[in-house]
């Protein structure tokens, strides 16, 4: 892997780049030129003609899959320009001219070049392009699947069009974005300590007291890809102001809750909100920042989010433990409310698309993908509480997967699918994507463990576990901060390694617990270790996905890799959980606190098994090598 290249010296090598792909197109124009006016049967007249890009129909799907001139040129837009398969392209487009040859599609001018034509380009490409603009558009589908066109225009990464952290807009936006990732991850840990008091107030059963936490982890997980694909496709702006107002309103709502039923329900509302600011909020992010500004943002937006885990671990057990467990909501309500006219008035405003093309969206798809999800989230999270053995928590497992299967399928099948499978087909894209999706196994176990040990083995109270555990999230909020700096200097695939390595080795001291013991000898080394890997693996996964994916993408890209997060999360609970019971039936006294430290080592173990092994090979089976550089 190459080092990291400054942004003069990628400027100098693309422009030397393109003057030598010119050189070559001219040449081979001329050698075409010359074989096409030795032979009669040529129609001169077809190559002086030029096609403005707006007026060029759309290539069908079987077109897309044949070797012809036009799927050889299309896959060079859609993975930048190579003089290689230029070379072929001219070849073959002179061959078929020479021989008579016709290929059924309209002509237009070359962009290098407006001496050869080519033929016609689908929908998804019929706009006027710059080089630059070319090397941003998506990779060219498979057979029978097609690119939704952008609905909105993406400002190019020119550093003299974009903005900068420093400047008084540029630093508004990311503290919006940022702020909105803390009260996302405050909702979930605040709420965590407080369940207790609220379960006594509403007189909830105990099998009933997990909604509280999963109502809010359902909607939020569940809906985190379709917010994405909205927000890609009917401007971020506005979908990020919407669901902070919408989480306002339901903040409000649980706040003034009669009853655990009504606050479950306004818990799974309240997440409907945050899903959508998450994904919003990165599209934000990838596209008005560029360069080593983009990311040092998305390690502030990373940072926030740890930030946020340790404030609503301490703000929940103080505010619950004083004025009471409705003040969470109270506080929070009026802060949303003002990042919801911050991000109104701030984020740069979409402009329509200048074809005149409406938005439109999958909804089959749509509802086959968030269904797919919702189930599968709770499947995996009342796993943790009614076990593997309910006939419930299996079929809705196994539904949960053929609606998973169904969705895959349908969008290979439809002109406008909200997951394009072509991400999945960009360097890397898929192991970014399953580290994400271990590290969250790993991570949610780790945390839920650290607590109940402090808690129940000890004999810590809930506020002093969150007071003890404030280093873990400043641990954090630094290590992610450094990231932004950091991605620039090392390979990503040894920032990964490193990460992955902290995150097995810091969290083996605390499954050595003794009943009793003190919690600054093994716990508290833990906990900032896990703090230090876990921000290293969860920023340099989140900007190598959304650095490999177009523009028009980034907010789709967000929402994948945070439900990869989210489904992780799950996953790994209900793995570890299922460790942890089965170690503790078989142990002689299960209400020993030495007893129950035996179920939560076992599970530690279980959380190392699942990043350090299952993680490593994901991530160097798909080749960091051949995508995970910046620069």
């Amino acid at each position: 892997m190459a080092g990291i290249l400054t942004t003069k010296e990628r400027r100098a090598s693309r422009r030397e780049s393109q003057a030598a792909r010119e050189r070559e197109v001219e040449t081979l124009t001329a050698a075409g030129a010359a074989k096409l006016d030795s032979d009669s049967d040529v129609d001169k007249s077809s190559t002086g003609s030029a096609v403005s890009r707006s007026d060029v129909p759309s290539t069908s799907a079987s077109a897309l899959s044949s070797p012809s001139p036009a799927n050889l040129l299309k896959s060079d837009l859609g993975l930048g320009f190579s003089a290689r398969r230029l070379s072929r392209t001219a070849q073959i487009i002179a061959e078929e001219r020479g021989n008579g040859t016709s290929t059924g599609t309209s002509t237009q001018s070359h962009p290098l070049s407006q001496d050869i034509t080519i033929p016609s380009l689908p929908a998804g490409f019929a706009t006027s392009a710059t080089i630059k603009e070319v090397d941003s558009v998506p990779p060219t589908p498979a057979a029978g699947e097609s690119i939704e066109p952008s609905t909105f225009e993406v400002i190019e990464e020119d550093p003299r069009a974009t903005g900068k952290i420093a400047s008084w807009r540029g630093a508004t936006i990311l503290a919006t974005a940022c702020f909105a990732q803390l009260i996302d991850n405050l909702w979930m840990t605040s709420i965590n300590i407080a369940v207790p008091r609220i379960a006594e107030e509403f007189e909830l059963l105990e099998g009933s007291q997990s909604w509280l936490v999963s109502a809010y982890t359902l909607t939020f997980g569940g809906f985190l890809l379709l917010a994405g694909v909205l927000s890609d496709r009917f401007g971020r702006r506005y979908v990020f102001s919407l669901g902070m107002l919408w989480m306002t309103v339901f903040s409000i709502a649980c706040s003034v809750s009669r009853t655990g039923v009504q606050c479950i329900i306004f818990r799974a509302l309240q997440g409907l909100g945050a899903a959508a600011s998450v994904p919003s909020a990165i599209g934000v992010l990838s596209n008005f920042f560029v360069g080593k500004e983009r990311h040092r943002a998305l390690s502030m937006f990373g940072a926030a989010g740890s930030v946020g885990f340790t404030t609503g671990l301490i703000l929940g057990g103080i505010l619950s433990g004083t004025l009471g467990w409705r003040y969470i909501f109270y506080l929070n309500a009026p802060i949303i409310c003002v990042l919801a006219i911050s991000g109104w008035f701030s984020f740069p405003k979409e402009r329509e698309d200048r074809m005149g093309r409406k938005p439109s969206l999958d909804f089959p798809g749509a509802a086959l993908g968030t269904s797919g999800i919702v189930l599968m989230t709770f499947a995996l999270s009342q796993s943790e509480v009614s076990g593997w053995n309910k006939p419930l928590i299996i079929v809705t497992l196994i539904l949960s997967v053929f609606v998973l299967l169904g969705f895959t399928y349908a969008e290979r099948k439809v002109p406008n699918p909200i997951m394009p499978t072509y991400l999945w087909k960009l360097p890397s894209f898929a192991g970014i994507w399953c580290s994400g999706f271990f590290l969250y196994c790993w991570w949610a176990s780790v945390v839920y463990y650290l607590t109940l040990i402090s808690q129940e083995v000890l004999f810590l109270t809930p506020l002093t576990t969150g007071l003890y555990m404030l280093p873990m999230g400043a641990t954090g909020f630094l290590t992610s901060v450094s990231m932004g700096r950091a991605v620039e200097k090392f390979e990503l695939k040894h920032l990964l390694v490193a990460g992955f390595f902290i995150s097995v080795v810091g969290t083996l001291p605390a499954a050595f617990v003794k009943a009793g013991g003190s919690f600054w000898g093994l716990v508290f080394p833990t906990t900032l270790f896990t703090a230090a890997g876990v921000s290293i693996t969860y920023n340099v996964a989140s900007i190598a996905l959304i650095s490999a994916v177009p523009p028009a993408a980034k907010s789709l890209a967000g929402g994948l890799i945070n439900t990869a997060f989210q489904i992780g999360s799950g996953f790994g609970l209900a793995i570890t959980s299922l460790v942890n019971e089965n170690v503790l039936k078989k142990t002689l006294n299960p209400e020993d606190p030495s007893s129950i430290m035996k179920g939560y080592q076992a599970a530690l173990f279980t959380s190392c098994g699942l990043v350090g092994g299952s993680l490593i090979c994901q991530c160097l089976r798909y080749g960091l090598d051949n995508g995970l550089r910046l620069g």
